[in-house]
């Protein structure tokens, strides 16, 4: 996620009516559309100062440890949620993870993911119960299997204990170093449920937009991020009675940020991670069920490269050498999130227990960001020899500019 300054845009509200005909006419004429993701990062200290909070338990759980990158001998120093796969010895991790359901009213129509939805392969459960079911939260084995809740194997590899997608990816980018497939080393999720949030049109109105209307499965909201940071974090945080001990996710049905209210539509449609001034960790993040994006976006898709970004850089503040030229980064950016450079590319679907077939994103291990080519001591430590979940990258990122990926 390339690190953005997104400005406030003071924007006079039309009449409702008006801007609802005038926002479907846009929406029909936006057939295409560009999933994509940033991170706000952390302004509240330093490495350090986040490392004493989570020492005495007002955050959540984070460690800290230095890599020295062969692509240019520089020392880096980064923060992840979980113990460091470098500490002696190895143990679990439990996270507290508070999921916030957040039920929109924008433009006469509601979006609501406690609702059942029979659209993208829903099979007519709620979102908040697919989204529980799925990878993102529930154990999956990667063994290669076929039946329900197993997955294809990582690189080749049997991953042997049933974990969650992240934590897999986890444990996989470090396989190494952990011990193997067998390690106890892991991050758990200790999850609970909040009420239902439900925003009503009075507050959206102004403030979001119908970005696809098709009267089907395709109805696809929009909201201001410039309002809805704000409300989101705050608002609707308080309500559910967050803080800064949980990272809490703030769960949507088929709605996505934009950032000009005067143009939703070119500057929809994107997601993020961040952490507040007081280190509370959080990431809005939509269930998509509209198969808006084709291919490249699908139920939880989005999940995984925000729960991945956040799992392996909590504050958005982990810093690399700079790449780029890879998924939706076409410049330069120099931050550890995992996501951004495969953008759109699908995990091997997997069906869980309850017949859904679900699809995260693949997502980028850590030695493709800090290795040279051919850097045998980072090439060892993960899973299969890869530099991603279904070494879609066989080889570390190229420095920036030009970017890219060495082959293996």
């Amino acid at each position: 996620m390339k690190r953005k300054t997104i400005l406030i845009l003071c924007l006079a509200t039309a009449a409702f009516t008006a801007t609802t005909v005038k926002l479907r006419a846009q929406a029909a004429a936006k057939p295409h559309l560009r999933a994509y993701s940033i991170v706000i990062p952390w302004k509240g200290g330093t490495a350090d100062d986040a490392m004493a909070a989570s020492k005495v338990g007002t955050t959540i759980p984070m460690a800290s440890f230095n890599v020295v990158a062969s692509k240019d001998g520089n020392t880096y120093t980064d923060v992840i949620v979980g113990q460091s796969p470098f500490a002696t010895p190895l143990t679990e991790t439990h996270v507290k993870v508070l999921v916030i359901p957040v039920k929109l009213h924008i433009a006469g129509h509601v979006f609501d993911p406690t609702a059942p939805n029979s659209c993208g392969g829903s099979l007519g459960h709620t979102d908040l119960a697919n989204f529980q079911s799925s990878p993102i939260l529930s154990p999956v084995s990667f063994d290669g299997g076929s039946g329900l809740g197993h997955a294809t194997l990582i690189n080749g590899v049997n991953m042997v204990r049933a974990r969650t997608y992240n934590n897999t990816h986890r444990r996989a980018e470090f396989l190494k170093t952990i011990g193997g497939p067998t390690s106890v080393y892991s991050t758990h999720y200790d999850v609970t449920i909040a009420a239902t949030q439900n925003i009503l049109q009075a507050t959206t109105v102004g403030h979001s937009a119908i970005i696809v209307d098709d009267g089907g499965c395709s109805l696809l909201g929009g909201i201001d991020f410039n309002f809805f940071d704000n409300y989101f974090s705050t608002t609707i945080l308080n309500a559910a009675g967050g803080d800064p001990t949980s990272f809490v996710i703030f769960l949507m049905r088929d709605v996505w940020f934009y950032s000009d209210q005067s143009d939703p539509f070119g500057t929809c449609c994107f997601v993020y991670h961040s952490a507040l001034a007081n280190l509370q960790t959080y990431s809005p993040l939509v269930y998509d069920t509209t198969g808006a994006f084709g291919s490249s976006v699908a139920n939880v898709s989005v999940a995984a490269h925000e729960v991945g970004e956040w799992l392996d850089d909590p504050l958005g503040t982990n810093p690399t050498p700079a790449w780029g030229g890879e998924g939706q980064v076409t410049g330069c950016q120099d931050n550890w999130e995992v996501g951004d450079a495969l953008s759109g590319t699908l995990f091997p679907g997997i069906t869980m227990s309850n017949g859904v077939t679900y699809n995260p994103q693949e997502t980028v291990f850590w030695s493709w960001f800090y290795s040279k080519d051919h850097d045998s001591f980072f090439q060892n430590e993960t899973a299969g020899g890869k530099y991603s979940m279904n070494g879609t990258f066989a080889g570390p990122s190229k420095v920036c500019p030009p970017g890219g990926t060495f082959p293996n």
